[in-house]
């Protein structure tokens, strides 16, 4: 791996003197000035290129804002004693567009959040039972004490009582059998049919229910099956790691249906697509990788090419029904699973929006009749952070414009903006704030505070390599801001690995992407996972027919809270 040096191009002008000099052995100089003037050649080249391309885009913006009657003139100054550099905008008066809009009352500051006091109320206990503790009778309506009064109905007192339990439960059905001893016929007791609903034999059933509790304690919950195993051990319920892991599997052919009419429906549905790797590992694929290096040595050939990123991809796509969310483990990157999935697109409709990181990887000229490609600004302001240490004051004017617009972004939420009126918005109070980001790093480039070895070159060079897409949300409607959200999904995988460590096939890790997904599905709609894929499983035969009536947002639909509460009385 090539280590940056923190250089500056004097600075290798410098060395390349000294080198001159001959402070080194002799034979060191004709290979130690090749590299370094090839070197110099070639960052003098980059730097050349940028400089060229910061100079067009002003000309540009230039010649549109004087076709337009509207001249901006940015000068950027030099650092100097930690000060951040100089903005000055001669078409408006000191302060950002936001600041004024929110004087004006155009542009209210973004609600603030209301800080919770740390206790549940009683109604956030949705699945609980209810046992009343009636008065006795003759109390209300009787004279009180103090002989003044009677005594009347009042409020009730609630008390919340949680209790612990093991994940699963077991019931020991016993059957009174009878026996011919001539010819051996036995007749057995008849029993409710549900005891015989789940997977396993006439001997042990392991009920839907303890199914789906297993899919979400073991895929989202991150507990790995041997764990669970011993844990349950200790509350006198065996359950075989083995067996757990023919329960998933088994599951995730019942609800396969499912899985594909999510993938198929989210993705000729979609509206916005937000698209991410993380790192996974897959035993058998690594032992692939390592076969295929070894045998590239043996052969004396280069191993350079051989891939061995094994990624778990997160989508996260949004629909006028509801959210879906995919994931999708093995040796490849998010732009291949962009290409599978396009597969459902239909050639005629409107663009899909798409948001991820910059890296080149996840872009192709292939989809641009498909995409409207947007770049996540949480990945541009993480870039600034990063230096912030060597560089405060740009990080400081970057941070500054970022806060306005994720600020303005708020706003936009609060009022339930349409995409229209959204993307109005932005292009009057956040454009004219990523346009000065961006002017400061032209004129850091330009002034050469920014150079291609230097800490500050990767943030500037990101906000003017990446202008279009960042700025996709003051463009286009419906552009996301950031691809945020597909960050928080992936804790989902990375949970996951972080206690089974592997998977072990590539089976097994397409078995936990189909149950990670439709769990993740299931709480984006606001649907409690146990009992969403209990109530799947329970209808497999259905559900093998009509996948579509059990997408989540459908399920939630049909299924209506109790108008009676089940209540227990107490006297």
């Amino acid at each position: 791996m090539t280590k940056t040096i923190d250089v500056s191009i004097a600075g290798l002008h410098r060395l390349y003197a000294r080198i001159g000099q001959q402070q080194l052995d002799k034979d060191d100089w004709p290979v130690v000035g090749a590299l370094v003037a090839k070197l110099l050649v070639r960052e003098e080249a980059k730097m050349s290129r940028m400089v060229a391309r910061v100079a067009a885009e002003a000309a540009a913006a230039a010649k549109a804002a004087a076709a337009s009657g509207d001249i901006v003139d940015v000068v950027a100054t030099p650092v100097e004693n930690g000060a951040p550099p100089t903005l000055r905008d001669s078409g408006s008066a000191a302060g950002s567009p936001s600041s004024a809009a929110a004087t004006d009352g155009t542009t209210p500051d973004p609600p603030k959040k209301i800080k919770n006091h740390g206790r549940n109320g009683a109604q956030a206990y949705t699945n609980a039972k209810h046992v009343v503790h009636a008065l006795m009778l003759g109390v209300l309506g009787a004279l009180c004490e103090c002989g003044k009064a009677c005594m009347t109905k009042y409020r009730e007192k609630v008390t919340i009582r949680v209790l612990g339990q093991p994940l699963f439960a077991v019931e020991h059905h016993h059957y009174e059998q009878a026996r011919c001893k001539m010819c051996g016929k036995i007749i057995r007791a008849s029993g409710p049919t549900t005891v015989m609903d789940g997977l396993g034999t006439s001997y042990v059933v392991y009920d839907w229910s303890a199914c789906s509790m297993l899919i979400v304690m073991h895929y989202f919950g991150g507990a790995p099956f041997k764990r669970l195993e011993s844990l349950h051990a200790g509350w006198g319920i065996p359950f075989a790691d083995a067996n757990q892991w023919n329960a998933v599997d088994k599951c995730d052919d019942l609800l396969q249906p499912l899985y594909k009419a999510l993938e198929i429906y989210g993705m000729r549905a979609a509206i916005s697509l937000r698209i991410d790797d993380t790192g996974s590992m897959v035993i058998s694929i690594m032992r692939q990788i390592k076969a295929e290096t070894a045998a590239l040595k043996l052969l004396g050939e280069r191993t350079d090419d051989v891939r061995t990123g094994i990624n778990a991809t997160g989508v996260y796509l949004e629909t006028p029904r509801g959210t879906v969310i995919l994931f999708f483990t093995g040796l490849h990157h998010a732009g291949e699973i962009l290409d599978l999935l396009l597969k459902h697109r239909q050639t005629t409709g409107p663009k899909l929006v798409k948001v991820t990181d910059g890296a080149s990887k996840n872009f192709s000229p292939e989809h641009a009749d498909k995409l409207i490609e947007g770049v996540c600004n949480a990945h541009a302001y993480l870039k600034f952070y990063d230096v912030k240490g060597k560089h405060p004051a740009e990080y400081a004017v970057a941070g500054e414009v970022y806060k306005q617009v994720f600020d303005n972004e708020d706003v936009s939420k609060a009022r339930a903006m349409t995409p229209e009126q959204r993307l109005d918005f932005h292009k009057k109070h956040s454009l004219p704030l990523m346009e000065k980001l961006k002017a400061m790093c032209g004129a850091l480039v330009t002034s050469r505070l920014a150079e291609p070895n230097s800490s500050l070159w990767a943030p500037v060079t990101f906000i003017i390599n990446q202008w279009s897409r960042l700025t996709k949300f003051c463009t286009e409607p419906g552009v996301p801001l950031d691809s945020n959200l597909v960050e928080q999904i992936l804790i989902t995988p990375v949970r996951y690995l972080a206690g089974s460590f592997n998977y072990k096939t590539t089976n097994g890790a397409e078995v936990g992407d189909h149950h990670m997904s439709l769990i993740a599905s299931a709480r984006a709609n606001d649907a409690e996972p146990v009992a969403y894929l209990d109530y799947c499983l329970r209808n497999h035969e259905d559900l093998k027919k009509r996948p579509e009536y059990y997408l989540p947002w459908v399920y939630q639909e049909r299924i209506r809270p109790p108008d009676v509460i089940q209540q227990s009385v107490v006297r």
